[in-house]
Formats: structure tokens, C-alpha cells, sequence
């Protein structure tokens, strides 16, 4: 059962005392090559978030669990490999993990790197429908998979009463299991990073440049 942020009434978190709590973060990253709008939007949305996960841990508890999509390890490699991942996020997922939160090894090394090699099969633009059709098919099962490991990571370390938080994209399939009261991180810059990237996507591609024919070198005469 998920519960947005802004529809919680502050008497009623009493209630969730003794549940296990896990706040859902979307974890919106863009390259580090991006615009400079780009970096600005997400500057201000991973303010935001850090905010929203405050008042968060005031009602509800502190987070003693973090989760992160695609990071297999904890630890110092597992924060590194996050870093790596999101580096706007990073600074603030690692300031909880020095207060109280532990960076847990959320995915199955193994299972990432299958998906990661698949998804570079389908980017490249295959032209068998056979191998295309494989691709996508084994693409499609293997991050089931990391789904399945995903909530099953959550559902092992999650202990009564305790708070986690989840960074994924938002697309995830996750499932959570029954006992869990999710709460969904959603500031109002969310909004405005998702129509961004979306007029990003609708934006006719620039035209290329036309090439100049080679010039001719005058023969001697």
C-alpha cells in the first residue's frame, strides 16, 4: 500500500510505529554531460528530496536500511558504485549512511551484468528478428529476475518497526511484500523534471550540417 507524502495527516504516523517503512525515492539520473538546465533541475529535485526525507524521518523514524537500484555491493565499494551511478543523489544517500543508515548490497551482481549486456544487444539495432526477438525476450526475464531480488533483498533486511528507503526508477516492477507501508517520495520539482524530459524527447532532432562537396585542384596548364 503506498501513501503519498502529502495526503499523511501528522496523528495518524503513530500508526505505523511497529510496521516496516519504506520510502520510495525515484531516482531521476541524467548523464554527466547533460545541459546546464538539466544539472539545475536536478540540483533542485535532489534538494527537495532530501527535505521530503526529513520531515519523513521526523514522523516516522530514522532510515536504518537504504536500497539502491543496480548497486550489488555495500559497504565502501557499494558506495563508490553508487556514486558512480548518481552523482547528485550520492552526497545525500551517503550523508544518511554516515548518521544512521546502512548502504545494503540491493542487487545480484550477476544478474546486472546479464541485463546490462542485453540491453547493449538491443541498443546496437540488431537486424535478425530472431536474434532481436531472443534479446528482448531474455532482456525482459532477467530483470524480472533482479525485480524478484530486489524486493526479496527489502523483504530479508527490512526488521519490524525499522525504515528503509528505495532508490529506483520510476518504471520499476518492484513488489513489495503485504506488510510493508511504502511511501512515495514526490516533490513538486518531480513534476517539472519529468515534463522537461519529456519536451526533451519530443524535440525534433537538430538538422545535421550539410557537407561541403571536396574541392577540385585546378590542373596545370
Amino acid at each position: 500500500m503506498t501513501t503519498p507524502l502529502s495526503q499523511m495527516p501528522k496523528p495518524g504516523a503513530e500508526q505505523y510505529q511497529d510496521a516496516r517503512k519504506l520510502f520510495m525515492v525515484p531516482a531521476i539520473v541524467f548523464p554527466p554531460e547533460a545541459s546546464e538546465e538539466a544539472q539545475r533541475l536536478q540540483e533542485s529535485y535532489w534538494s527537495e528530496v532530501r527535505e521530503h526525507v526529513n520531515k519523513l524521518e521526523r514522523s516516522m523514524g530514522q532510515v536504518t536500511h537504504i536500497y539502491h537500484e543496480t548497486v550489488f555491493a555495500d559497504g565502501d565499494e557499494g558506495m563508490t558504485l553508487l556514486q558512480s551511478l548518481n552523482p547528485m543523489g550520492g552526497p545525500f544517500i551517503q550523508a544518511m549512511c554516515q548518521s544512521s543508515a546502512k548502504l545494503e548490497a540491493t542487487e545480484d551482481r550477476a544478474l546486472v551484468e546479464e541485463s546490462s549486456d542485453w540491453q547493449r544487444c538491443l541498443s546496437i539495432g540488431l537486424m535478425s528478428e530472431k536474434v532481436r526477438t531472443l534479446a528482448l525476450d531474455s532482456f525482459q526475464e532477467i530483470t524480472a529476475n533482479r525485480y524478484k531480488h530486489v524486493s526479496k533483498t527489502i523483504d530479508e533486511t527490512l526488521k519490524e518497526g525499522e525504515v528503509g528507503a528505495l532508490f529506483a526508477g520510476e518504471e520499476h516492477r518492484i513488489q513489495f511484500p503485504s506488510d510493508i507501508q511504502v511511501f512515495y517520495v514526490a516533490p513538486p520539482s518531480l513534476d517539472a523534471l519529468k515534463r522537461w524530459i519529456n519536451d526533451q524527447m519530443r524535440a525534433p532532432a537538430p538538422p545535421s550540417e550539410p557537407t561541403e562537396p571536396p574541392e577540385q585542384s585546378e590542373s596545370a596548364g
